[in-house]
């Protein structure tokens, strides 16, 4: 792998050459590419949002906040259906793990089944938290946006945005 610099990098670039396989400023160019694509992601829908206005954000908090109260009971069996799911797959995939056990050593493979059984019932108890936790997270994100967006100095929230979408894909730009 070869460290380029920035602008032979744009020079093999518009050469038709591939940059990936070099290192621009010690960080591989698919990296590159990657940091670009999330940062137009980001600012892109910083800028979606900010179409939308404060007005729009703050109906569809109150709505989606009012949904979520309904249903929180059904979250909760909703989430333990997701954690019964979760099980039977881990269930699978843990128990296809074949793991080698050194013979001679009486008992490793009752731990070795033991360790297998902690880790899906493990998973089984987290995978319902895990998803009241993002509801509940969601809710409290969307119940913070409208702020964000009615501050004084939103203005700096869209220079932010429009200078993150330009450098995001100009990265993934130059990444492929």
């Amino acid at each position: 792998m070869a460290d380029i610099g920035y602008f032979e990098a744009w020079q093999m670039w518009l050469d038709g050459k591939s940059n990936l396989g070099n290192d621009m400023f010690g960080l591989p160019m698919i990296w590159w590419g990657r940091a670009g694509k999330i940062a137009a992601f980001v600012s892109g829908a910083t800028i979606l949002l900010d179409i939308a206005g404060p007005e729009r954000l703050t109906s569809f908090a109150d709505r989606l906040h009012a949904l979520i109260q309904a249903l929180w009971s059904r979250a909760l069996v909703y989430s333990f259906s997701v954690g019964a799911f979760v099980l039977a797959f881990s269930w699978i995939a843990i128990w296809s793990i074949d793991i080698p056990v050194p013979a001679g050593v009486p008992g490793l493979n009752v731990l070795v089944g033991l360790l297998k059984v902690v880790v899906v019932v493990t998973l089984l108890c987290l995978a319902p938290l895990a998803v009241a936790g993002t509801v509940l997270l969601i809710d409290k994100v969307c119940a913070k946006l409208p702020a964000i967006f009615m501050h004084p100095r939103a203005v700096h929230i869209r220079i932010v945005a429009a200078v993150l979408l330009i450098a995001g894909f100009h990265f993934d730009l130059l990444a492929s």
